[in-house]
This record gives structure tokens, C-alpha cells and sequence, in this order.
């Protein structure tokens, strides 16, 4: 029970601290606000028109006709407008020309691959330089092979023939991309909720220099309530802390900047929670490693930036956005379980993210118990 009392404790401080706790509010606020104002139309996909690719199918054969069809659909024609080339450097030429988007190339075991049992892939050399139309492109080829893998399985259960045939799913999921891409508020109201919530590290870097280096740590040693409690009450104040000014922030962008969070509050919650106990194990460690507030928080202000850059919080990187380091770590993992949510993806994927993101906190508490031992030695 000691670790509730001084977990609510640690609440009703934080809170009564009016500068910390408006610089935590109004920083994300003004920031989405600037940011989703500013890059606006970087975020608009409507009247792009078509977009311009070039084709090459070497293999020619059965299994690779099946996306010649795919390509001649209707709708297909409203999004893309294909010119065949004769030959790899051709095609090459023409993308690295910027005089179309991206190459779709097919080379000449595509059919075999498939017959074998392989991986027969559809690749694609693109212009890194648009990466909406890029997304278009990869879109219309993530469709085709969404249907033909179905297609393919059937046709092989049956031994039967079969082939690409005219369906509005394409439609539905590729060419209207009205309310299902985010706008720039959309965008930047999850960016800066993980950056607020990574900055979150400066709460459980104070509050564990008040636990072991200041008076009051002297204080708590004299009474009958264990480190250990007092530590567990530390983490879980410093958590609810956080989840409630994320929480204040997403209601106020849903309802005031008219952000869309989707409709499944659970993995929001999940996410915010998760980053909440990160945020705070690392500024634990970050103070455990150095001993000094002071120290841990300019290490906080160095590595969040460097984080929400990597992830793409400010504006997307190609190559390095949607690397695998973005991947990797918690700003990334965080971000794309929350556009999962909101914009139909897999929700098992979000809550593997953030089962990674808490198996990231264990290990960084675990090294922080090691640094705090060896400091206090």
C-alpha cells in the first residue's frame, strides 16, 4: 500500500509544478499546431493525377500475363499510366531521367519461381524523390498480390486455370484514399504524443535524484518504507502522470484540432502506456549512469531529438524514416502501432510494438539497478 500513497504523492507534486506541467501541455500543442499548418500540403494526395511508371515483363509467361491483365484493369488506368519498355537499362534511364515515377520489372523466372514452389517477386526501381507517389506505385502491387496470392493458392488446391479478374476491392482500397491517409495534423498529433512522452525521461530522472542523492532520499532511508517500494511508487506516479497529460493532449486534438485517433482506444492507451514506462525507465537510467539531474536531463534533450528524427517525428527521411533503425526503436515502434490503429492496419502488429516497447523498459531498468549499485557502492 506504501507504493500507492507514494505513487499519488508523486502525481500531486508533478501537477502542482504549474511551469513543468504547461511546457509538457503547450509545447506539443503549439507544435502540431505550426507543423500541421506549415506542411500541410505535403500531406495532400488529391488531384495528383496520374502517375507515370514504366513496365517491363521479361518473363512473359503464364503466371506473369495474369499482371499484364491487372495492369489493363480500369481503375487501375485512373491511377497509373504504364509505358512498356524493352529493356532493364531503358527503364532504369527513364526513372533515374525523373521521367517516370518507378520501373515495375518482372524478370524471366518469375513463372518458374512459382511453379517451384519460390518466391516470385514483382520489383520495383523507383525514384526515391517522391515518396507519395512511390507509396501509389507499392500500393497498386501490395493489391495485385494481395488477390493473386489467393488466386494462385485456389489454383492450385483445384488444379485448375485461373486468372486476374476485374474486382472493386482495388478501388475501395487504393484509389479512394480520402479518410484513410493522414493529413498533417493527423501525422503530427501521433509524432509529437511520442515526443512528448519520450521528454516524460526528465520526470523519472528528477524523481530518482530525489530518491538516492538529495535530502529527501535521507529522509525516506529513515523511515520504515523500503527503496525498493518507494521505487515501485516512484515508476507508477511518474506513469500516471504521464498517461494523463497524453490523454489531456489527445482529446484536445481530437476535439479541437479535429485529429483523427480512430476507434480503437485501447491500443492508444496500450501505446501511451508503454511509452509512458519507457520514458521513465530511461531517465532512470540515463540518472543512475550519470548521478547528476542535470547531466541525465541534457542527455534526455540530445537522444529524444536525435530519436524523433530518425523516426520521422519532424518530417519523413527517405532511407532512414522507414529504415529498419526506425524500426527499431521505440519512437518508430510507438508510431507505427498508432497509425495501425487509426488507419485500419493489423492490431496485432501494434501490440507486438508494444510488447517491444515494455521488453525495451525491463531491459533498460534492469541496466539501470546495475549503474545505480555501482554508483551508490
Amino acid at each position: 500500500m506504501n507504493a500507492i500513497y507514494i505513487a499519488l504523492n508523486v502525481i500531486k507534486i508533478n501537477f502542482r509544478d504549474k511551469k513543468v506541467l504547461l511546457s509538457m501541455m503547450l509545447f506539443p500543442m503549439i507544435l502540431i499546431l505550426i507543423l500541421g499548418s506549415a506542411l500541410k500540403s505535403s500531406f495532400s494526395v488529391k488531384d495528383l493525377g496520374k502517375t507515370t511508371v514504366c513496365y517491363l515483363n521479361s518473363d512473359n509467361k503464364e503466371a506473369s500475363k495474369s499482371f499484364d491483365e491487372f495492369l489493363k484493369n480500369k481503375e487501375i488506368k485512373k491511377i497509373l499510366e504504364v509505358k512498356n519498355v524493352k529493356t532493364y537499362s531503358e527503364g532504369k534511364k527513364l526513372v533515374n531521367d525523373d521521367k517516370v515515377t518507378a520501373m515495375i520489372y518482372i524478370d524471366d523466372s518469375y513463372t518458374e519461381n512459382y511453379k517451384n514452389n519460390k518466391k516470385s517477386k514483382i520489383k520495383i526501381y523507383q525514384n526515391e524523390k517522391s515518396t507519395v507517389r512511390n507509396g501509389i506505385v507499392k500500393s497498386v502491387i501490395d493489391s495485385y498480390n494481395d488477390a493473386a496470392n489467393t488466386i494462385m493458392t485456389t489454383a492450385k488446391l483445384t488444379k485448375g486455370r485461373t486468372s486476374y479478374v476485374e474486382s472493386n476491392n482495388v478501388n475501395e482500397n487504393y484509389i479512394s484514399v480520402e479518410g484513410k491517409s493522414p493529413r498533417a495534423i493527423d501525422y503530427y498529433s501521433v509524432t509529437m504524443l511520442v515526443l512528448i512522452l519520450m521528454y516524460g525521461a526528465n520526470y523519472g530522472a528528477t524523481e530518482i535524484q530525489n530518491l538516492f542523492y538529495d535530502h529527501i532520499g535521507k529522509r525516506i532511508k529513515s523511515t520504515g518504507t523500503k527503496t525498493f517500494e518507494h521505487l515501485v511508487g516512484v515508476v507508477l506516479g511518474v506513469v500516471f502522470t504521464l498517461l494523463i497529460q497524453a490523454l489531456v493532449l489527445v482529446l484536445f486534438t481530437k476535439y479541437v484540432y479535429g485529429a483523427n485517433w480512430g476507434d480503437n482506444p485501447l491500443i492508444i492507451i496500450g501505446v501511451m502506456a508503454a511509452m509512458s514506462i519507457f520514458s521513465t525507465a530511461m531517465g532512470i537510467l540515463f540518472m543512475a549512469f550519470t548521478g547528476d539531474d542535470k547531466k541525465a536531463t541534457a542527455l534526455i534533450g540530445v537522444v529524444t531529438p536525435i530519436l524523433t528524427v530518425i523516426s520521422g517525428g519532424y518530417f519523413k527521411i527517405p532511407g532512414l524514416s522507414d529504415g529498419v533503425i526506425a524500426k527499431c526503436i521505440p519512437n518508430g515502434l510507438a508510431q507505427s502501432a498508432l497509425f495501425n490503429s487509426v488507419y485500419g492496419g493489423s492490431t496485432s502488429d501494434a501490440w507486438q510494438s508494444v510488447a517491444i516497447i515494455l521488453i525495451m523498459a525491463a531491459v533498460i531498468l534492469a541496466a539501470s539497478s546495475f549503474f545505480a549499485r555501482r554508483k551508490l557502492a
